[in-house]
């Protein structure tokens, strides 16, 4: 049988604020007791957490959260710090510069052979002939910055060969700042995707494997073809890593010098080697590298360590679906139907109270007796011990009232897709955790899917400080610096811009109502556009993205949209590329992750490519046709591959001459024709994957040396037709900047100003002009969580109509103060995800090693390690059988030994003592001759079988009761939650706090007391796992690739 595992990002938000991240392929089923589904998380942000005095074993000090709520002064500091930072980096620049001429004479092979130069000297300074096997950082450290201004020097001449880019002044100030272990922040259109390889090529020389983190998966791929070209110009290898590939495609890229993969694939990678049970099971951690996690860098740092900080990642296995819970979801979504809620309506009979900004519900008196009766109809009742039918009633008011179609989640294909709330993406095969995912299909009628059960978990807290050398690089990350210091020990350093900054940003325009602010936004909108002047319109949710398209189109006014609907995920890359194009309007879901500038007056470069990519498509289509071949749609492939970029008819600036047309076209049969001449297919002929045609795409574009002829005239097809439309933007280029360059106009502001300013950094990139504005309404969706009490008066206050905006300081104070509440509101919920995991990080790293290293061990050692095992069994079985004086119930104690042992061996009553040492060594001998008898019995039947048998025993052992122990501390947390909230009754009894523990102490101590209780229950599951195994069933297991006979006799 064969179980589905999914990854799981659990949120310290209320119950429902969780995802699951569902692989597409299965995987073996893991044995697991029966228990009870618990939370994933108790603590509820309106049960404040103690702030006592940590003990020294916490190592998040309590001055994060001080100097949170006052930065002020530390902001002064720290900016002055970097300046002296700044100045010395700039000092190695003109090294840098200095070294240039020298290095624009060198030939291409010239430049080329530099890397292996370095690598030489880095050998000698290190004293080692294997780089990868050095294990001294600082001396690491050293040893690089030795070489680092040739290096920089080295990558932005290669750069310019490659990509005709060369690195500004202030991208190699980036680039040192990330090789010193710093967080960059560059502003958006800095070039932070140029400036990071330089340091990421100069770690990638030590051969231990340097790894860019991006946001998505678009990201890493298109970063890996174009930036991939400089590596592989100076003789490093690049690999991509993807959701879909392969183990073994995985395990080539992650043992390329640079790999480009997405945090998502990255911790998905990370959970699941760690339940792999054989080495070709594995991709990040193999034979070869079992340390991959040295150098990274992390793009779009704020988003990933920030934003998605409070989301610990969790694999859980799905729970037999039951009929009786089904009909509970679908009973309690028809029962919330005729429940009505308001937020603090005055005069008004409510069924059930909202708390937006604790995601919460809670039923009123009446509310409750109308879902006593309503469930009396439907033949259950409210409060049942047998089904708690008032668990599915909240969740499903939550769904209803919390959680909004095309602003949460948007239903496709039948199934609900969460949205990401920081990027405006789809989160694919995410689910929310708690019941609150079959909650929400119940309230859209759709089928109610498995409840699951965690067993594996991470935060991005402890995978991310698991690397040996971790960097960093956003374009907004400053206002949250002290986090990052006190959390992932990243210092932020600002980089400045190449250029002065052209934007201008316009102040608030504050409504009163939503009704009023979208009209405004609609006039202000028309009259841009009546201009020619470009708009980027940033929102909140998918809804209103498409509300104001079609508001647009009501005026004749035509918008592209991009937001979290699967149909417009191909449309991202043509959408960026005309979005600065005269009288283009562009409204985005978010825009932050999208790694992407938008050009004044269009992307020539951009476009052309494009072209380019649909013109391979259409060969594939037609060569596959040719093959009497046609695309079928799969579970894991739904659309054709070879699909035609959904471009408008007007995208590309001028129709293209007969000559080019027909030369692209050529050029495009000819790389086929090549292709196929060549055997690049296989013996079964296959064409070129969609990957493929894009890698080859982008080869094309770029300007480095090529020995394939057909990808050389594929390249200049591509240089006809970036001439043509480089000649036909040049002077819509001018007109747009002549009009005041792109005017961003926002519709909400989020709950952190970085997310806000990256929506205004996409206006005036490098030193372009642009503009910026926000429209809002105290009804927006962040004053109604945060700011209800303090921005009530000044409703009252100003006494104007409906139509004018508020303009005044009182406002703008108020509302800055609304969303600062919000920042300090999140930061509280991750330091208690990062607090609380704290203490069980080294729980986690200490079975995760001990599973790799089991999974890893030659067969010969299975024998040992039994009786290893054995000996930690046998001491918990004298615990259960121990008495309150010390000695133990022989009795009992041959009862459970016999219950492990199975029949292989018996013990009897009369061959123990009450002694604990005495019965211990008896146990001993016994214990061993089973294990010997077994291992003999097992070689007997097939050679290696012992080892084979063993080691797939204790994992699968492992596995269960680390599920097991993380059900356990799921449920320490809510009952601590609980005890912490009975608290309030001994508020102000001096005497009584006294003896009462902080809940992190709690956690400490009992966690603790867990995890050993966790290794009792594996050593004797795998002594009991070993014996009851049948033969039979155990000659079924896969061989491992070592096998060879146990010595029994040992």
């Amino acid at each position: 049988m064969k179980g589905i595992v999914s990854l799981i990002c659990c949120s310290l938000l209320p119950v429902g604020w969780s995802f699951v991240l569902l692989p597409r392929g299965p995987v073996r089923q893991r044995r697991q007791r029966a228990s009870r589904s618990l939370p994933e998380f108790p603590f509820s942000p309106r049960q404040s957490l103690s702030l006592s005095p940590l003990p020294p074993t916490v190592s998040m000090s309590m001055d994060l959260l001080k100097s949170a709520m006052n930065p002020k002064a530390k902001e002064e500091d720290m900016q002055a710090k970097n300046q002296e930072l700044l100045n010395q980096y700039n000092e190695r620049v003109e090294k840098v510069n200095a070294l240039e001429a020298q290095m624009e004479a060198l030939s291409d092979e010239e430049l080329g052979e530099k890397s292996q130069e370095f690598r030489a000297r880095l050998r000698t300074a290190l004293g080692v002939e294997d780089l990868s096997q050095s294990n001294d950082p600082v001396r690491e450290k050293k040893a690089l910055d030795g070489i680092l201004e040739e290096a920089f020097a080295v990558v932005r001449e290669a750069a310019w060969r490659v990509l005709e880019l060369r690195h500004f002044d202030v991208q190699l100030v980036g680039g040192m700042a990330m090789h010193d272990g710093l967080l960059a922040e560059m502003a958006t259109g800095e070039g932070k995707t140029l400036a990071a390889t330089a340091p990421v090529y100069l770690n990638a020389l030590m051969g231990k494997g340097a790894m860019v983190v991006s946001q998505n998966d678009y990201l890493t791929k298109r970063d890996s073809e174009t930036m991939g070209q400089l590596y592989k110009f100076l003789g490093l290898s690049v690999g991509f890593v993807g959701p879909d590939m392969s183990k073994k495609q995985k395990r080539e890229a992650y043992k390329k010098d640079v790999c480009y993969v997405s945090h998502q694939v990255l911790a998905f990678d990370y959970l699941y080697d760690n339940l792999a049970y054989y080495p070709d099971d594995l991709a990040l951690f193999t034979v070869d590298r079992p340390d991959p996690l040295y150098f990274c860098l992390v793009d779009e740092a704020d988003s990933i360590l920030i934003d998605e900080g409070r989301n610990p990642l969790k694999i859980t296995d799905r729970r037999p679906a039951q009929e009786s819970s089904k009909t509970l979801y679908r009973i309690a979504a028809d029962v919330v139907k005729y429940l009505d809620g308001a937020e603090g309506e005055k005069g008004k009979t409510m069924d059930f109270e909202i708390d937006r900004k604790n995601q919460d519900i809670s039923l009123t008196e009446e509310g409750t007796s109308r879902a006593q009766r309503l469930c009396r109809e439907r033949g259950y009742r409210l409060y049942d011990n047998q089904q708690p039918v008032l668990l599915f009633i909240n969740n499903a008011v939550k769904a209803k009232a919390l959680f909004e179609k095309d602003t949460e989640y948007i239903v496709a294909n039948g199934n609900v897709e969460i949205i990401d709330q920081s990027t405006g993406r789809v989160l694919e095969g995410r689910r929310f955790t708690d019941g609150m995912h079959q909650s929400i299909e119940a309230k859209e009628g759709l089928d109610i899917s498995p409840e699951t059960k965690e067993i594996a978990s991470v935060t991005y807290q402890a995978l991310f400080r698991m690397f040996s050398r971790l960097s960093a690089m956003t374009g907004t990350a400053f206002t949250d610096f002290q986090e990052f210091l006190d959390v992932f020990n990243l210092r932020v350093v600002q980089i400045p811009t190449a250029l002065p900054t052209g934007r201008r940003d316009f102040p608030d325009a504050v409504f009163k109502t939503r009704r009023a602010k979208l009209k405004a936004l609609l006039d202000e909108i028309e009259a841009a556009h009546k201009q020619g002047r470009p708009l980027l319109i940033g929102t909140r949710s998918v809804a209103l993205s498409e509300a104001i398209k079609e508001d647009l189109a009501d005026i004749d006014i035509d918008a592209f949209v991009l937001n979290a609907r699967p149909e417009n995920a191909d449309s991202e890359a043509f959408i960026i590329a005309q979005a600065g194009r005269e009288g283009a309007i562009t409204v985005a879901t978010n825009m932050a992750g999208r790694g992407t500038d938008i050009i004044l007056g269009g992307n020539p470069a951009a476009m052309a490519r494009l072209y380019m990519q649909d013109a391979l498509y259409k060969v594939a289509r037609e060569r596959r046709a040719e093959k009497g071949q046609s695309f079928i749609p799969t579970e894991s492939q739904r659309r054709d591959p070879y699909r035609s970029l959904p471009l408008p008819d007007d995208f590309y600036p001028v129709v293209l001459s007969k000559d080019v047309e027909e030369t692209v076209e050529a050029v495009a049969e000819a790389f086929f024709e090549t292709w196929e001449d060549e055997g690049r297919g296989g013996p079964e002929g296959r064409l070129p994957t969609r990957d493929e045609l894009d890698e080859v795409t982008a080869v094309s574009a770029g300007k480095g040396p090529v020995d394939d002829e057909a990808v050389l005239a594929l390249r200049g097809g591509y240089e006809e037709v970036l001439d043509v439309f480089k000649e036909e933007l040049a002077e819509e280029q001018d007109a747009v900047r002549e009009m005041g360059g792109l005017y961003v106009v926002a519709t909400e502001k989020h709950e952190s100003r970085r997310i806000d300013n990256q929506l205004r950094g996409r206006a005036g990139r490098q030193g372009d002009l642009g503009a910026s504005r926000f429209f809002l309404s105290l009804e927006d969706e962040i004053f109604k969580s945060f700011g209800a009490d303090s921005l009530k008066p000044l409703m009252d206050a100003f006494r104007v109509g409906e139509d004018l905006p508020m303009e005044s300081p009182q406002v703008t104070d108020a509302l800055d103060k609304v969303q600062t509440s919000a920042e300090e509101f999140y930061f509280n919920i991750r330091r208690q995800v990062n607090e609380f995991d704290e203490l069980i990080v080294s729980q986690r790293q200490s079975f995760y090693k001990l599973r790799r290293e089991v999974m890893l061990a030659p067969g010969r050692e299975a024998l040992k390690l039994a009786k290893d095992f054995s000996q930690a069994g046998i001491l918990d079985l004298l615990d259960e059988a121990g008495n309150t004086d010390g000695s133990v119930d022989p009795q009992k104690l041959a009862e459970l030994t016999n219950e492990v042992l199975c029949g292989v061996e018996r013990v009897s009553a009369s061959d123990l003592k009450q002694s604990r040492a005495e019965s211990r060594n008896v146990l001993s001998g016994i214990v061993d001759k089973a294990i010997v008898k077994r291992a003999t019995e097992l070689e007997k039947a097939r050679r290696g079988l012992m080892g084979d048998s063993f080691f797939p025993v204790v994992m699968a052992v492992l596995d269960v009761q680390w599920s097991n122990h993380l059900e356990n501390i799921a449920q320490l947390k809510q009952t601590i939650a609980m005890r912490e909230s009975l608290r309030t009754v001994y508020r102000g009894r001096e005497a009584d706090m006294m003896s009462i523990k902080s809940p992190l102490q709690e956690f400490q101590s009992d966690s603790g007391t867990l995890y050993k209780q966790f290794e009792n229950r594996v050593a004797r599951g795998v002594l009991r796992g070993l014996m009851k195994n049948s033969l039979e069933r155990l000659l079924q297991i896969r061989p491992r690739p070592d096998p060879v006979p146990v010595p029994v006799a040992a």
